[in-house]
């Protein structure tokens, strides 16, 4: 059992409760993700309730054992050092106070990031074991999303501590290499062919 209660997922209580649309507090309000220094995610989250400011940090149960063989739970992140908030630029300027985030990243597409905000929401609400996935598996065709490397596609082709990318000449079947965080590329997404 662990220690500590598990804190809410999101703020409000009705944040996930219409199913075609999240209420917002203001008309200019969109979602914002939180890329937070380690650690932090839970302490922003009980911030942004206090000025409450609209937010979701999906969390899911982590089970351990210690080299006595007694089982440890906690509840942790689903996503280390992210979470999103729903807020107008006022909101996004509360939660920058402190020295808890790294940045705040602005989300392009609305629909899309609250879709599959909603799909995990309903995948942890269903009561079965959730596990975190990197986003960009070894082998996955990326793009570069920030920094002075946007725009560059290539494939991941080591994961650790930074994802390794790798940019190829095909024509030469050489290529050079980079290092990247998860939060630095997007996965490219091929339609696939119909017969």
């Amino acid at each position: 059992m662990p220690i500590l209660p598990a804190e809410p997922d999101f703020f409000p209580p009705d944040l996930w409760d219409d199913p075609t649309a999240v209420p917002r507090t203001s008309a200019e309000a969109v979602w914002w993700c939180l890329h937070a220094r380690p650690r932090q995610e839970k302490a922003i989250a009980r911030e942004l309730r206090k000025l409450g400011v609209a937010f979701f940090l999906p969390q899911v149960l982590k089970e351990d054992r210690t080299p006595q063989g007694r089982k440890i739970r906690s509840v942790i992140p689903l996503f280390p050092s992210y979470l999103f908030l729903l807020g107008d630029h006022y909101d996004r300027l509360s939660a920058l106070q402190g020295n808890r985030l790294v940045a705040v990243l602005e989300v392009s597409d609305q629909e899309s990031l609250e879709r599959d905000l909603r799909q995990i929401q309903k995948m942890l609400s269903s009561g079965l074991p959730v596990q975190p996935e990197p986003a960009a598996p070894v082998g996955s065709r990326v793009r570069i999303t920030t920094g002075p490397l946007t725009g560059i596609e290539g494939t991941v082709i080591r994961r650790g501590k930074h994802d390794q990318f790798v940019a190829v000449v095909r024509f030469l079947g050489r290529g050079a290499t980079v290092d990247l965080q998860d939060w630095q590329v997007e996965q490219i997404v091929v339609p696939s062919q119909q017969p």
